[in-house]
C-alpha cells in the first residue's frame, strides 16, 4: 500500500527520505564566494593629494586590484599647452603593482624644491618576504607600519629626492621595480609607462645625451667627476673648494695619492713633472686642460664626451712623453718641445716595453733617431683619418709598425739571442730588419741548392754591373727578403719548393745593390720566369724587362761556359 505525500508535507519530512534529501541537495542554488575587491591590497595612498588626488589614487588602487599582472599600472598625465602646436598629454605621475609590491613616482608639480618622489608599500606576508626585493624588505625599520582591516599590515616608505640627495650618491632610478623589463609578457606595459614617466624626468633636469646614466650631469659636482676621474682622486681634493683644473693642481694631487694608489696610470705625470713644467710644454699642456674647463662651463653643451677631449689630449701628450723617459731618462727637454705635436697625436704608449727591450735601445738606438721615426710617420699619417682612434676629437694614430717591431725585439731578447743595431733607423727598415731576425728564431738554418749558380756571375750589361746568385741557406733568403722588402724570405714554402727542386729562386744585384727576385722553373728544357719582382714587389718596367732579359742570358751563357770548362 503506498501513499503520495502531500507538497508541504514531503518537505516537512524531507530528512526521512534519502532520495529525495539527495535531489533535493543537488537542485538547491550553490553558494558562490565573493571575490575580494581588493586582493593585492587596498593600500594607503602614496603620491601626495596635491600631486594626485585622493579621488583619483583610490580609482587607480581599484582599477589595479581589478585587472591582471601586465595592466596593474596606471599612468597619470596632465595637458600641456604647446605653443604653436595642439595641446599635449604629458605623465606626471605612476603607480603600479609588480611582485607583490606597489610603486609610485611622480613630478613636482608646486616649484617645489625637488627632482622627484618615489614610494612603495607591500604587505608584512611570508609571500611578499619571498618576492619583494632583498633590500626592501630588509630594511622595514625605515617604513611606516599601516593596519588595513582584518589583521593585514603594510609597510609603506616615501621620498623626495633632491639635488643634494642626488649629489650625496642616491642617483639610483628608484621608480623602477627589479626585474621590469620590455622583453617579459608581465612587465612589458608596464615597463613602458615607466619609460614615458623617466622620458618626462629628463626633460626637467639638466641630462648628457652620450650616457645612459639620467643623474650623471646633475649629479656632477664638480668637473673632476665629469672627468669620470678615480673616486680616490675625487676624494682627495673633496677639501678643497673651487677646485681649479691645471698642471700644478694635479702634478699637486697626485703626489698626495700616489704611495696609496700606486697602479692609477694617471700618476705618471709625478715622475716627469721636471718635464711638463718647462714653460713651453706647461703652456700647451694647460690649454688642453682649459678647454675641458671651457666646456664643462659650457651650459649649451649636452654631451659629457665633450668635456673629456681636452683632458684625453693632456693625458695622450703626458703618456707619450712617460713612455720615452723611461727609455731614455738624460732626454733634452728640447725634443719634447721640438716634436710635441707628434707626442699628442702618435699613440705609442700601448706599445709594451721590458727591462731588456729598454736597455737594448738604450745602449743601440739614439733618441734622436726615434723622434725622427715618430716625425716620418706623423707626417705620412697626418691626413689618413681612417685609422685615427675614435675616443679623441683630433686625428689620433696608433704606430703599429713600431709596436710590431718592438715585441719582435723583445722575442729575440728573450730567446737570449743576440740583435745588432740596424743599419738605418727607418720604418720600415728597421722592421723589416727585426722580422728577418726574429724569423730565425722559429726557423732553422738549412742548406738550399744552388744548381744554377753555385758561385754569384756578374755581368755589364750598358755599362752596368748585373749580378745573379742563388741563396746558400734559409737565413741568407731571409736576410734578402728583408733588403728588398718583400716575404721570399718569411714565406716558408719557397725555401721549401727549392729543396724539392720545384723551382729556382735567383737573386739580383745591380751595381752591388738588392734589386730583383726572380723565380723560375724549367719545363722540357725551356727554363720560364715564374715571377719576377723589383724591391717592394714593384713591378718592372719594359725597359727594366729588355735590360734583365739581355744580363740574364749573358748570365747563362757565362755559367755554360764554366761547365763546358770543367768537363
Amino acid at each position: 500500500m503506498q501513499f503520495n505525500l502531500p507538497s508541504n508535507l514531503k518537505k516537512e519530512l524531507i530528512a526521512y527520505d534519502p532520495k529525495l534529501k539527495s535531489l533535493a541537495k543537488e537542485q538547491a542554488p550553490k553558494k558562490t564566494s565573493k571575490k575580494p575587491k581588493y586582493p593585492l591590497g587596498n593600500i594607503p595612498h602614496l603620491i601626495p593629494h596635491d600631486i594626485v588626488s585622493s579621488t583619483e589614487q583610490q580609482t587607480a588602487i581599484d582599477y589595479i586590484n581589478s585587472e591582471l599582472a601586465p595592466g596593474r599600472f596606471r599612468l597619470f598625465k596632465k595637458r600641456v599647452h604647446v605653443p604653436d602646436a595642439e595641446d599635449t598629454m604629458v605623465p606626471f605621475a605612476i603607480l603600479y603593482h609588480y611582485e607583490q609590491c606597489w610603486y609610485a613616482a611622480w613630478l613636482p608639480q608646486n616649484d617645489e624644491d625637488y627632482i622627484y618622489g618615489y614610494a612603495y608599500a607591500f604587505k608584512n606576508t611570508s609571500t611578499a618576504a619571498k618576492q619583494i626585493p632583498a633590500h626592501l624588505w630588509n630594511n622595514k625599520e625605515i617604513c611606516t607600519e599601516h593596519n588595513i582591516g582584518r589583521g593585514a599590515q603594510v609597510f609603506t616608505y616615501a621620498q623626495k629626492i633632491s639635488k643634494q640627495d642626488i649629489i650625496n650618491g642616491n642617483n639610483s632610478r628608484n621608480w623602477r621595480a627589479m626585474g621590469i623589463a620590455n622583453y617579459h609578457q608581465k612587465s612589458r606595459n608596464i615597463a613602458q609607462a615607466i619609460g614615458e614617466f623617466e622620458s618626462q624626468l629628463k626633460l626637467t633636469i639638466p641630462c648628457w645625451t652620450d650616457t645612459r646614466r639620467i643623474f650623471d650631469r646633475l649629479g656632477c659636482a664638480n668637473i673632476l667627476q665629469a672627468l669620470d676621474m678615480h673616486i680616490d682622486f675625487i676624494n682627495a681634493i673633496a677639501d678643497k673648494v673651487d677646485y681649479q683644473l691645471t698642471v700644478d693642481n694635479l702634478i699637486e694631487t697626485f703626489t698626495s695619492i700616489r704611495s696609496t694608489y700606486p697602479y692609477f696610470t694617471c700618476l705618471n705625470i709625478v715622475t716627469i713633472k721636471n718635464i711638463i713644467t718647462t714653460p713651453y710644454i706647461k703652456k700647451r699642456l694647460q690649454s688642453m686642460l682649459d678647454r675641458s674647463v671651457h666646456t664643462y662651463n659650457d651650459p649649451e653643451n649636452t654631451r659629457q664626451k665633450n668635456i673629456r677631449y681636452g683632458y684625453l689630449e693632456f693625458q695622450q701628450t703626458c703618456d707619450s712623453i712617460y713612455f720615452i723617459n723611461k727609455i731614455w731618462p738624460e732626454c733634452p727637454v728640447d725634443y719634447y718641445r721640438n716634436y710635441f705635436d707628434e707626442l699628442r697625436s702618435i699613440y705609442i704608449t700601448q706599445i709594451q716595453t721590458d727591462d731588456l727591450l729598454i736597455k737594448w735601445l738604450r745602449e743601440n738606438m739614439p733618441v734622436a733617431s726615434f723622434f725622427n721615426i715618430l716625425r716620418k710617420f706623423y707626417e705620412k699619417n697626418l691626413l689618413d683619418s681612417t685609422q685615427s682612434i675614435n675616443y679623441y676629437d683630433y686625428p689620433v694614430k696608433n704606430f703599429f709598425e713600431l709596436h710590431d717591431t718592438f715585441s719582435m725585439i723583445m722575442r729575440i731578447l728573450d730567446a737570449d739571442k743576440e740583435l745588432e743595431a740596424p743599419k738605418r733607423w727607418r720604418m720600415p727598415d728597421f722592421h723589416d730588419y727585426v722580422q728577418a731576425e726574429a724569423w730565425k728564431l722559429n726557423n732553422r738554418k738549412e742548406s738550399l741548392h744552388q744548381d744554377l749558380f753555385p758561385q754569384p756571375i756578374k755581368v755589364n750589361v750598358g755599362g752596368i754591373d748585373w749580378t745573379f746568385f742563388q741563396p746558400m741557406d734559409t737565413h741568407q733568403l731571409a736576410q734578402w727578403g728583408q733588403a728588398v722588402r718583400n716575404c721570399v724570405g718569411s714565406a716558408s714554402r719557397y725555401a721549401e719548393d727549392i729543396r724539392k727542386r720545384k723551382h729556382f729562386i735567383v737573386l739580383c744585384m745591380i751595381d752591388g745593390k738588392p734589386t730583383f727576385t726572380i723565380q723560375l722553373d724549367v719545363s722540357l728544357g725551356v727554363m720560364n720566369v715564374v715571377q719576377i719582382s723589383g724591391v717592394a714587389n714593384r713591378r718592372l718596367t719594359d725597359e727594366q724587362h729588355e735590360q734583365y732579359s739581355t744580363a740574364f742570358g749573358q748570365a747563362l751563357q757565362a755559367r755554360e761556359h764554366e761547365l763546358v770548362s770543367v768537363s
